[in-house]
């Protein structure tokens, strides 16, 4: 095919037919035009398509975060209205009056259970959109300001429960330097061999309603309890959010 329009070309040349010849250049240039264009439309798709199944690809990925996200929070809210449920009987217990160690040992395993309330959502394929700039290629741009809505909101719960978990390990920190109750933990107690070193002295403050440190006990259970409340409440309407986007994906990958 270009031997052909070569001699075409050599022909107009050697006939010095000029107007013939540019007509046909022109031809020429059109015709490349024209492919160059063919051929950038045809990548553009390719791209557009790579693009729409990477979207795709990012969607499936956040939508299962999120299902993982619903399952931990459902979890952790069961969890902790039977830690709940085991702090009420623990002061019940303490109210009634504290007899031995045994008894002891088991308040402090309630009293840890209720101090692991980490906020750890799945949000790693969220952070890797934004630094890559990925979270461009969602089309969507309803769906995609319900995502980055829900993960600002996952921020600002992370935000501000840890400002009280700084306040409750404020107190917990207060009762360790004020009482020997650390002393009872599953990861301490072992390390006292003898009687005297785990004496009913020790925990004898817990049967002195009237005392400064029984107080302060009640104080550090109190705030447990509260900062466990607080993370339910929170779970519990990320719950909702996480549902709402989670219908609004499914929407958009099977349209």
């Amino acid at each position: 095919m270009i031997k052909f329009f070569r001699k075409i070309r050599r022909r107009f040349l050697t006939e010095n037919k000029l107007s013939k010849y540019f007509l046909y250049a022109l031809g020429e240039i059109i015709l490349v035009v024209i492919g160059i264009l063919i051929a950038l439309g045809v990548n553009n798709w390719n791209q557009e398509k790579k693009n729409h199944q990477l979207g795709d690809d990012l969607l499936t990925r956040i939508h299962r975060d999120l299902v993982q996200d619903t399952i931990n929070f459902r979890n952790t809210i069961n969890r902790n209205n039977n830690l709940r449920e085991d702090l009420k009987e623990l002061l019940v217990d303490l109210y009634d009056g504290v007899e031995n160690i045994e008894e002891v040992q088991s308040m402090s395993k309630t009293w840890d259970l209720m101090l692991d309330q980490a906020f750890s959502p799945n949000d790693n394929t969220y952070r890797s959109m934004l630094s890559s700039g990925t979270l461009g290629l969602l089309p969507n741009l309803e769906l995609k300001e319900e995502i980055v809505d829900l993960y600002s909101e996952y921020d600002q719960i992370r935000a501000l429960l840890l400002s009280i978990g700084e306040w409750m390990i404020g107190i917990a920190s207060t009762m360790d330097s004020e009482t020997d109750f650390i002393k009872f933990g599953s990861e301490v107690y072992d390390i006292f061999s003898t009687q005297e070193m785990l004496a009913e002295d020790d925990y004898s403050f817990l049967n002195d309603k009237n005392s400064p440190k029984f107080k302060l006990f009640v104080r550090a259970m109190s705030s447990v309890a509260f900062y466990q409340k607080v993370n339910n409440t929170y779970r519990e309407g990320l719950i909702k959010k996480c549902d709402t986007v989670l219908k609004s994906i499914d929407q958009e990958l099977n349209r």
